[in-house]
């Protein structure tokens, strides 16, 4: 599913058009996305938690060559599901 499956799933539950449902789903993931850029927990309870973790630097090896190369450490998103959304899955 993408954001334009998303935006015609929720114009079809609700009496709103296509295109302000994408705006919608826009500015929810703006709002995911500039929390987590300042570090904070986006909780949606059921759902789950997306957190801003720190991954260290380490090495590894380029596929191609076998050829070391140490690759950098960087800002990842953690996503842990909530209960709701496991007890659906499993």
């Amino acid at each position: 599913m993408n954001k334009q499956d998303l935006s015609s799933y929720l114009s079809s539950k609700t009496s709103l058009p296509k295109s302000k449902c994408l705006t919608i789903v826009n500015h929810t993931f703006d709002a995911i996305s500039g929390a987590l850029k300042k570090g904070q927990e986006v909780r949606l309870i059921g759902f789950g938690t997306w957190k801003k973790k720190k991954r260290k630097a380490r090495k590894g090896r380029n596929p191609k060559t076998g050829k070391e190369i140490k690759i950098a450490a960087r800002n990842v998103v953690k996503f842990n599901m909530g209960s709701n959304l496991f007890e659906m899955l499993n």
